[in-house]
């Protein structure tokens, strides 16, 4: 009976917990969690779909999470924060929680590179930009045009 590879033993059993680590690490760090090499990671990927299509679907889930948080905060949302304060009764500890309702305001920024990716006619760069690009385009049509 052949040996188990290292892919059966190290790596088939935790694609569930690839997908997880996904959310926070590298797949180099990855590899080194389930103590293989990064290169053989991306031997692996290559050779078993499964695994693959973990690193796939782990991606898509990330990326629709990241588009999701970067539209609320550039739209603006609304927070509970928590603050337990201790404090010294009759020589007793007492702890209670404050609860507070915050606003985080819309960011500029995100508000900024959501328009730039999501709207074609969005003027994501100034004027003077623009103007630029626009008379080197003019000087490289003119040197083609002479050639």
């Amino acid at each position: 009976m052949a040996n188990a590879s290292k892919y059966d033993t190290h790596v088939k059993p935790y694609l569930d917990d690839i997908a997880e680590m996904y959310e926070t690490m590298s797949e180099g760090d990855i590899a080194r969690a389930l103590n293989i090499d990064p290169n053989t990671l991306t031997k692996y990927k290559k050779k078993h779909k499964e695994l693959a299509n973990c690193f796939t679907l782990s991606r898509k889930k990330l990326i629709g999470e990241l588009k999701a948080t970067l539209k609320r905060k550039a739209k603006g949302f609304h927070y509970t924060e928590k603050k337990t304060i201790t404090r010294t009764v009759d020589g007793v500890e007492v702890k209670t929680v404050e609860e507070y309702e915050k606003y985080a305001q819309p960011d500029t920024g995100a508000i900024h590179l959501l328009l730039k990716n999501l709207d074609d006619n969005w003027r994501n760069e100034d004027k003077q930009t623009m103007d630029l690009k626009k008379e080197k385009l003019d000087l490289e049509r003119d040197k083609a045009d002479n050639w």
